[in-house]
């Protein structure tokens, strides 16, 4: 794999991990206004961007592609996982125990 594309899986699973922890330290009202939506689309098209290249460049090659897929999946992975654990907590009905002894939402 080239250099390039070995460059790019690596700043895609810090994205991804900046994106997880913001995600899921910034109340969720507020994280429009922060991009973070954005930021998931973005993540989102580098990822394909990446399994095509990585694809295609070991395809011209013969080289394993499976490690830099995987790391590519894991990274894409953690940032859908954040957004399942916000979507379980939106959809949580605190009157069944859930949520129900939850402090109540801050101003940050």
């Amino acid at each position: 794999m080239t250099p390039l594309l070995s460059r790019r899986i690596a700043e895609l699973e810090l994205d991804a991990a900046v994106l997880r922890h913001r995600l899921l330290h910034i109340p969720l009202a507020l994280q429009e206004d922060c991009g973070l939506w954005a930021s998931h689309r973005i993540i989102g098209r580098e990822a394909l961007s990446l399994f095509r290249a990585v694809r295609q460049e070991t395809c011209d090659s013969g080289e394993d592609c499976d490690p830099a897929l995987g790391r590519i999946e894991a990274a894409y992975q953690l940032v859908h996982d954040a957004i399942l654990a916000l979507s379980e907590l939106a959809l949580a009905n605190p009157d069944h125990g859930d949520m129900a002894h939850a402090d109540p939402p801050t101003r940050h």
